[in-house]
Order: structure tokens, then C-alpha cells, then sequence
């Protein structure tokens, strides 16, 4: 079962607000990095490379935490504790969605990396259920 966002909040996760995503490795260690997100109504969406820290992370243990700052309020945000799935397909196109939300450019590949990485690129999407929400302000 999923989580209700409040309404009052679900700003900081429609608009192109950067967020800080927390995993945790097997060994206890946690891990924050701050990386683009969409938000589906149900699910946040976070592409990652494969094989980096935070999809090896996420393989070995799949609990994260994802924080939103408001960036015109330091004391408004949203935490969600949640489970991630590892997806491995559409990473591109979620690539591109994230890339048109974020800096108003079509394509990832061409943009903000050289076009003809997209032909070796391997990626996955962190697909984020909440389990916990908490807000502020």
C-alpha cells in the first residue's frame, strides 16, 4: 500500500526541486547524493548509471529515503522513507523526461552528455514506493 502526499507538499515533488535521495549498504554505511526526480502520483522515479554506489546500494538493500528542500523556504520540506525497485527499462526515456523537466531540453543524450554515449549507456530507474511520509512547514 502506498502513501498518501499531502496536498499541501506535492509541489516539492511536481516541480524540478533537486532532492537528496539516502540509501544504506549491506554493510550499514548510509549514502546521500542529490539527484533529479519525477514524481508519477504514486512513485518517485530516479535514474541512477548502473553499477554505481547508489543502485549497489539499492540491490542490497532496497529502503531509501528521499528528501525534498523547499528551495524558497529552508524550514518547508518533505521526507519519504520508501522501498525501491530496480527497473531497467525506459531508463533513456525517463532520461529525457527528466532532462525536458529539469533544464527544458528534449534529450539527455545530446545535452548533457555526448549523443553517442547513449549507445553503450546502461542505466536503471530507482522506482520509489513511500512507505513514510513526513513534512514540514
Amino acid at each position: 500500500m502506498s502513501i498518501e502526499i499531502p496536498q499541501s507538499h506535492q509541489d516539492l515533488l511536481n516541480n524540478p526541486v533537486v532532492v537528496t535521495l539516502t540509501t544504506v549498504s549491506k554493510e550499514g554505511e548510509p549514502y546521500s547524493v542529490a539527484v533529479w526526480k519525477r514524481w508519477d502520483g504514486k512513485h518517485l522515479l530516479i535514474t541512477s548509471d548502473s553499477g554505481v554506489r547508489k543502485h549497489r546500494n539499492v540491490q542490497g538493500n532496497p529502503h531509501v529515503s528521499v528528501m525534498a528542500l523547499d528551495p524558497d523556504n529552508p524550514y518547508r520540506y518533505i521526507s519519504i522513507g520508501g522501498v525501491a525497485d530496480i527497473v531497467e527499462e525506459g531508463v533513456i526515456e525517463e532520461l529525457d523526461r527528466q532532462t525536458l523537466h529539469f533544464v527544458n531540453e528534449p534529450h539527455y543524450f545530446g545535452s548533457r552528455e555526448p549523443a553517442e554515449n547513449a549507445a553503450t549507456f546502461k542505466g536503471v530507474i530507482l522506482k520509489i514506493r513511500p512507505t513514510r511520509v513526513v513534512t514540514l512547514g
